[in-house]
């Protein structure tokens, strides 16, 4: 059973909708408008919101109903309005008029997802006590989002597909999703694809038998054995090679394994979490990877966004190093945090940590000072200048004689189009006036360059 608030200013909606509700076993409450609605979200477990309400509107209501799923509601003509209200956070949307028969599966489909997402919040507070650092502390959208996509993964039992840049976290979701799920008791076995030699991988994951080869002393059982009742985590799985990719295959559909020198096939149970910076589909549109290896691993997938896309999480983490892993002192003054803000993380999450560790040396004790951070912190257009120089640079040496210019021309404007198009959102009108040019010009650069 749960609490619905059902705010919306037709009684004729109220009215189906708290009757619907009721036959189904919940509590309704109802109000006719956001002002009085919103005093009752407290004590709700779900909430139904119209758009069209009168005074405060409901997209507006939306942004103050953060602790809660809200089911938005609109009119035939205000679809785009709902779409905007899901981008905001809304659980899902209805059109009227409503069918009431779809209600209840909502309702509990609504709830259970606030209730896993409760569950993962405290998972991660563990974690995060148990790891000290977490590139997963956060508190906007795009984080929450992740969050989101981990209490739905995390109760299946299929494989998943983490990616994102280097720094961002993808080991720590791995563990998350591990101690969120019906495993949680069994072993979280990691591996580094790309830190063995191919010649050791099948060794390292499948285990051998004594005397399988040189040095082999004794009989070795792999790490896909060590993860039985538990997870596998395959960090950086897009550099396997094609004959270890065949390998994983095999044993993603058999669920066997068999130790090098041996002919005995091991039944073992693992769910398999993969791991990579690469973008994997364009890995297979290359040729790089197989793509039924891929279809396999990316049964459901997350993308973790980089700190740059979540800038606003910055002070939450820097104090957060300060105070949980470095134990400091001082603060981080107004001027560093604002150098903090400006640079482009590269590194991400990882070398925001090493920035602040820096910080807290140089300082030693006092408060940190921008000149306490690292160079490339504190001037990153010098470095941002040197990096694009050898890049140029590269382009040249990389091009035939006759074509050095064409190549490092194309490529700037490339980038200079595509980094646009992706600050407006793809409005091709936006970007056409951010960039200078006439809009017909901007679509043969889109045609020309791919994008």
């Amino acid at each position: 059973m749960a609490q619905v608030l059902i705010i919306d200013d037709e009684p004729g909606v109220c009215w189906a909708l708290s009757r619907a509700l009721r036959d189904a076993g919940h509590e309704v409450q109802t109000a006719g408008t956001a002002e009085q609605g919103l005093p009752l979200a407290g004590s709700a477990d779900l909430v139904f919101l119209d758009l069209g309400l009168p005074g405060m509107s409901g997209l507006d209501a939306l942004d103050r109903l953060e602790r809660v799923p809200v089911v938005v509601i609109t009119g035939h003509g205000t679809v785009d309005n709902a779409i905007e209200a899901l981008k905001r956070g809304a659980y899902d949307y209805l059109v009227k008029p409503l069918r009431a028969e779809e209600l209840p599966a909502l309702v509990e489909r609504a709830v259970r997802r606030c209730e896993l997402e409760k569950e993962v919040a405290d998972l991660r507070s563990q974690l995060e006590q148990r790891h000290g650092t977490s590139p997963l502390r956060g508190a906007t959208r795009p984080m929450q989002e992740v969050f989101k996509q981990i209490a739905t993964v995390a109760m299946a039992d299929a494989p998943v597909l983490i990616q994102g840049d280097s720094g961002t976290g993808k080991e720590l979701v791995a563990h998350t999703i591990h101690n969120a799920s019906s495993r949680a008791a069994g072993p979280f076995e990691p591996i580094d694809c790309g830190a063995l030699p191919e010649a050791l991988l099948e060794s390292e994951l499948f285990g051998h038998e004594k005397g399988a080869f040189t040095g082999a002393q004794a009989r070795k059982p792999g790490r896909v054995e060590a993860a039985h009742g538990g997870t596998l985590f395959l960090d950086e799985v897009g550099e396997l090679q094609p004959t270890s990719q065949v390998k994983l295959l095999r044993f993603l559909a058999e669920h066997e394994v068999t130790r090098l020198g041996s002919n005995e096939r091991i039944s073992v149970d693992v769910r398999v979490i993969c791991a990579t910076h690469r973008d994997l589909r364009a890995e297979v549109e290359e040729g790089r990877f197989r793509d039924d290896l891929y279809y396999r691993l990316a049964v459901t997938g997350i993308r973790l966004p980089t700190l740059r896309e979540r800038r606003e999480d910055i002070p939450l983490l820097v104090a957060h190093f300060l105070e949980k892993e470095f134990r400091y002192r001082g603060e981080m003054s107004s001027e560093a945090m604002d150098a903090l803000m400006a640079y482009s993380w590269p590194g991400n999450v990882r070398e925001l940590r090493n920035a602040v560790e820096a910080g807290t040396v140089t300082a030693r004790g006092r408060d940190i000072l921008t000149e306490h951070l690292p160079e490339a912190v504190r001037a990153p257009g010098n470095a941002r200048a040197d990096a694009l120089a050898g890049a140029v640079v590269r382009l040249a040496d990389e091009a035939p004689d006759g074509e050095k210019h064409k190549a490092v021309h194309d490529a700037a404007e490339r980038a200079a189009v595509a980094h646009v198009l992706r600050l407006a959102n793809g409005n091709q009108v936006q970007a056409a006036l951010k960039l200078g040019i006439h809009r017909t010009t901007l679509r043969k650069l889109i045609d020309k360059y791919g994008l």
